[in-house]
C-alpha cells in the first residue's frame, strides 16, 4: 500500500473519477433503464407535478420518488442532460466509497480501508451501475451506511449508531423500497443470533426514536402518493415490482441457481482472483467462535460473509434476475477480499484473469469484423457497422500499455504484487469506463439520440414503432405518443421496420430511422 496519506487519497480520488465521472456527460442515456428513469424526471417538469413519476402519460410505480427528486434537483441547475441526470448516481457512489474507507478503517486498519476502497471504485459492476441514472447507486449507499451503522452498534451498545441505521434505510425505502428494509434486518438478525445477543438485536427494532425517525422520513410520500393514486399504486409498486419480481420472471430476466455465483466471479473484475481466495476461506471465517473471544475483524468478516451470503441466496430464489440486484451484497465481499489483499502473492491466480480481459479487448475489433455477417438480428448488424471508426491508436495504445505494464507485474517479483495491483486496477477501470462502455454507448444508443435531436426541433407528436427506448423521448423533448402512428406523427423505427409504414425518411443511422407519416 502506498504510505503516503495523500498519495492514498490521490489514488482512490483518480479511481473515483475513471469509475464515475469521467464520461458521464457525453455518453448517450441507455436504453431501457436510463431511459425510463430521466423520462420520468423530465415529465416531471413538463406536467408540473413531482410527487407522481410518469412515463409518457402512464404512472410509472416502478420505483419510489427520491431518484427522480435527485435527477430532477441536478437538472435544474445543469439541465436537461446526461451529466446532469447521472450526477446524483456519480455522487452516491462517490460517497459510498468513501464510507466503506473510513468505515474499515475504523474496524482494521488504514491499509486494508485502501484496498477496500480500491475494489469499490474499479471493479467492473460497482463502475458500471454507479454512474448510471436509475436508484441503483442511491440505494446501494443507504444499505451500506445501514448495514455499518449496524455493526457499529454490534461493537459500541450505542443507540445513536441504530437511530443512524433508521435514517438510512428510511431513505433506502424512499430510493428503491422494502429492499432496503429487508437486507439489514435479517443480516442483522442472523449476526445478532450468531454472536449469542438476540436480546440486543430486538431492543435495537424496538428503539422508538429509530422508528420515528424512520416514518417521518419515509411515511409522508407513501402516503400522498396512495391518497392520490389508491389502489393503483399499492398493486403497481408493491404487488407487481416488488412481490411480482420476486414471484416470477418479469420482461424476460430468469435464470437459474447458478446464475449470482457466476456472476460474482465477473462483477468484481479485475479482482476475480480475491474472489477465489475469499471462497477458499469462507469456511474458516464463519468457523462459530464465542463473541466473548471473537475479535473486531473476525467479527467483521462473519457479518460481511452474512450480508454477501443472504443476497445471493435470496435473489436466487428471485424469479427475476438481473446482473445488478448482486450489489446489494457486494459490499460484504468487497470488504472479505480487502481483508485478504495485503496478503496476496499467487501471480498466475490474480494476473491471468486480468490479462485475458486485456486480451479479449485486444482481438475484439478483429473478431467483430470477422463474424459480423453472421451476427442476428440485421438491426444489430447496422447498428455495428460503424464500429471501425471508434478502434483507432486510443483504443490500441492504452491497451498496449496496460499489457506492458501487466508482463512486467508478472516477471518482475521483486514489486510486491498486492502494489502492482493497484496501476492494474486502475487500468482495469479506464479500459471498461473510458473506452469500451463510451464505444458501446455511441454504437447502440447514439443514432437515438441524434434522432431525438432532430425531432426536437420538428413540429408534430412522437412516437416509437416496435422499439421502447424512452431516451428517445427524452432528447426530443416530448412526451412519446403511445398507439398506432397516424398521418404527421414522427416515427422513431428500426430501419427492417420502416417498410411496414408510409412514411418519408428524415434520418437513417446505425439501424435506426426517424419518419413522418404520410
Amino acid at each position: 500500500m502506498p504510505q503516503s496519506k495523500p498519495l492514498r487519497y490521490f489514488i482512490l480520488a483518480l479511481a473515483v473519477f475513471i469509475g464515475f465521472y469521467g464520461y458521464i456527460g457525453t455518453m448517450p442515456l441507455f436504453d431501457l433503464d436510463e431511459g425510463a428513469f430521466t423520462t420520468a424526471t423530465r415529465e416531471m417538469f413538463l406536467r408540473h407535478d413531482f410527487i407522481t413519476p410518469y412515463l409518457n402519460s402512464v404512472p410509472r410505480f416502478d420505483k419510489p420518488i427520491l431518484i427522480y427528486w435527485l435527477q430532477a434537483a441536478s437538472a435544474m441547475v445543469f439541465g436537461f442532460n446526461e451529466f446532469a441526470f447521472r450526477l446524483p448516481s456519480a455522487l452516491a457512489s462517490t460517497a459510498w466509497v468513501w464510507v466503506i474507507y473510513r468505515f474499515v478503517a475504523q474496524v482494521t486498519d488504514a491499509e486494508k480501508a485502501f484496498y477496500a476502497a480500491l475494489i469499490a471504485a474499479t471493479s467492473l459492476m460497482p463502475t458500471v451501475i454507479g454512474k448510471a441514472a436509475i436508484a441503483d447507486a442511491v440505494l446501494m449507499l443507504f444499505i451500506t451506511l445501514a448495514m455499518f451503522a449496524i455493526f457499529r452498534h454490534w461493537q459500541t451498545a450505542k443507540a445513536a449508531y441504530i437511530r443512524w441505521a433508521y435514517v438510512a434505510m428510511a431513505l433506502g425505502f424512499l430510493a428503491k423500497g422494502p429492499v432496503a428494509v429487508v437486507i439489514p434486518a435479517v443480516v442483522s438478525l442472523l449476526f445478532y443470533i450468531s454472536t449469542g445477543r438476540w436480546g440486543a438485536w430486538w431492543r435495537a427494532v424496538l428503539d422508538w426514536r429509530g422508528l420515528l425517525f424512520f416514518l417521518i422520513i419515509a411515511l409522508p410520500w407513501y402516503g400522498v402518493e396512495y391518497l392520490r393514486e389508491g389502489q393503483a399504486f399499492i398493486n403497481g409498486f408493491f404487488l407487481k415490482n416488488n412481490v411480482g419480481r420476486f414471484n416470477a420472471p418479469m420482461e424476460g430476466h430468469s435464470g437459474g441457481f447458478w446464475f449470482y455465483p457466476v456472476v460474482t466471479l465477473f462483477a468484481l473484475l479485475p479482482f476475480m482472483g480475491l474472489v477465489l481466495v475469499a471462497i477458499k476461506n469462507i469456511i474458516s471465517d464463519l468457523t462459530p467462535i464465542k463473541a466473548t473471544v471473537l475479535s473486531d475483524e473476525a467479527a467483521l468478516k462473519r457479518f460481511a460473509w452474512i450480508w454477501f451470503l443472504f443476497v445471493i441466496i435470496i435473489f436466487s430464489f428471485s424469479g427475476t434476475k438481473l446482473p445488478h440486484y448482486l450489489n446489494y451484497g457486494l459490499v460484504g465481499l468487497i470488504i472479505i477480499m480487502a481483508l485478504s489483499f495485503p496478503k496476496i502473492s499467487n501471480r498466475f491466480l490474480h494476473l491471468v484473469p486480468i490479462g485475458l480481459f486485456f486480451v479479449v479487448l485486444l482481438v475484439l475489433p478483429s473478431v467483430l469484423n470477422l463474424i459480423i455477417h453472421k451476427i442476428n438480428p440485421p438491426y444489430v448488424q447496422a447498428m455495428l457497422a460503424d464500429r471501425n471508426a471508434y478502434f483507432g491508436w486510443d483504443w490500441y495504445a492504452p491497451l498496449a500499455v496496460f499489457l506492458g505494464l501487466l508482463i512486467f507485474a508478472a516477471f518482475k517479483r521483486r514489486y510486491a504484487l498486492v502494489l502492482m495491483m493497484v496501476p492494474l486496477a486502475l487500468s482495469f477501470s479506464f479500459m471498461v469506463n473510458a473506452r469500451l462502455l463510451p464505444i458501446v454507448a455511441q454504437l447502440q444508443q447514439g443514432p437515438i439520440k441524434t434522432a431525438g435531436l432532430i425531432a426536437r426541433d420538428l413540429p408534430g407528436p412522437a412516437l416509437m414503432f416496435g422499439m421502447n427506448t424512452p431516451s428517445f423521448g427524452v432528447y426530443a423533448g416530448k412526451i412519446l405518443k403511445r398507439g398506432p402512428p397516424e398521418p404527421g406523427d414522427l416515427v422513431l423505427a428500426r430501419a427492417d421496420d420502416a417498410a411496414a409504414l408510409n412514411a418519408k425518411i428524415l434520418f437513417a443511422e446505425g439501424g435506426v430511422v426517424l419518419l413522418r407519416m404520410r
